[in-house]
């Protein structure tokens, strides 16, 4: 990649900026790829309608240099749809982006530490400040779900990301926080599940996969290194952990284990649906996606593009965010808890009217209350 495109932009004088357009999101999910060597059940991609394909270099150092220049996200995660391990410049966008002093983060499904095991010594020193590997099925029973490549085995892949793990452990010169996601499978009154599974259920179960993979992580650490947590402390956090919902888990600095409740994405696929008439979502106003197509989005859960609010080909995301009507008719109407978009209405809706209500008297509460709450009682809280 020509240096012209890696190096940043000269920066821009803020003085330009129109009022009410140098808001700052909580973060940007950024798609370099909707591409994925993966198949999960769990997923909407076996039914995603978009176009498969890579983003191109320059919209992708357009997108890098107007987020660093104004400040736009506290975070930009390389993270919507795709697997972007297999974007093919992924290691010189991620330089551009910690060029630009950008706070990076990166989700993984972990198979290309197997499949290609270049990418642990590329990406342990890359200087990334965050990595997220979605382990989500923690053994080979569960594994069978994540329609992976038909020559990745469920050892194989635990073993590629047991190293890269182990290796960012022992690197004196990296930084990178680690987070292993586990899927929760535990019924949860909130949530609509995508489709009936059962991969990790129960406090019991959970217990028993986060106490095998803190072994299989932690061994390469010497009993008496100032980082690893004795037997008693570990298992007084492991046991911390409640069943049903978002919950992170730190073993070291730079190692976490983090167990996510089973979600919907929207409903996509649920055959009834009561909409919602009101509540509250943060798209758009702390968080909002960038297609690899340009397109922009409100939230992570568009996987799809139904709410296209404009493209960063034709405009500046300043623009489409703040200026344009799309984007500012759905903060308005949130602002006033009132969903007007019909994917929407859909996804803050559930499949009862009782579970309908409840989500929609609980988004207000999560975003106004609980979210501010507890992002002041431990920062980082809700990050990607």
């Amino acid at each position: 990649m020509p240096a012209s495109i890696t190096s940043p932009a000269a920066p821009v004088s803020t003085n330009d900026i129109p009022v009410g357009t140098n808001h700052q999101l909580e973060r940007i999910h950024l798609e370099v790829t909707n591409v994925c060597n993966f198949k999960c059940e769990f997923c909407p991609d076996a039914i995603m309608e978009r176009k498969r394909g890579h983003m191109d270099t320059g919209l992708l150092k357009k997108a890098l240099d107007e987020i660093a220049n104004y400040n736009l996200a506290k975070i930009v995660a390389f993270h919507l749809m795709g697997e972007p391990l297999i974007y093919p410049h992924i290691f010189e966008a991620i330089e551009m982006a910690i060029a630009r002093r950008l706070n990076l983060h990166l989700t993984t499904n972990g198979s290309t530490f197997h499949i290609r095991p270049e990418h642990i010594e590329k990406l342990v020193a890359s200087g990334i400040p965050k990595v997220t590997i979605s382990l989500q099925t923690p053994d080979p029973d569960t594994f069978i779900i994540r329609g992976a490549p038909p020559k990745l085995k469920p050892e194989q892949y635990f073993d590629g990301i047991a190293r890269y793990v182990q290796a960012n452990l022992a690197s004196e010169h990296s930084n990178t926080r680690v987070h292993l996601k586990f899927l929760d499978t535990t019924p949860h009154p909130f949530l609509v599940p995508h489709k009936a599974m059962h991969v990790v259920e129960g406090k019991e179960q959970m217990q028993k996969q986060l106490h095998e993979w803190c072994d299989r992580l932690l061994s390469s650490l010497p009993a008496d290194h100032p980082d690893r947590p004795s037997p008693a402390e570990l298992s007084r956090r492991l046991a911390s952990h409640r069943p049903g919902r978002w919950q992170v888990i730190d073993l070291t600095p730079k190692l976490a284990l983090e167990t996510f409740p089973l979600d919907s994405w929207g409903n996509v696929e649920s055959t009834t649906v009561i909409p919602a008439s009101f509540g509250y979502c943060n798209g758009t106003t702390d968080q909002a996606g960038i297609l690899y197509d340009g397109t922009v989005v409100p939230c992570c859960k568009d996987y799809d593009g139904k709410i296209p609010l404009g493209n960063l080909n034709e405009y500046s995301l300043r623009e489409i965010l703040y200026q344009q009507k799309p984007a500012c008719s759905l903060r308005e109407g949130f602002d006033k808890f009132q969903v007007t978009n019909p994917v929407c209405k859909r996804c803050m809706g559930a499949d009862t009217k009782q579970k309908s209500l409840l989500r929609q008297v609980g988004s207000i509460a999560y975003f106004k209350l609980y979210n501010p709450i507890m992002k002041k009682l431990n920062p980082g809280w809700g990050e990607v």
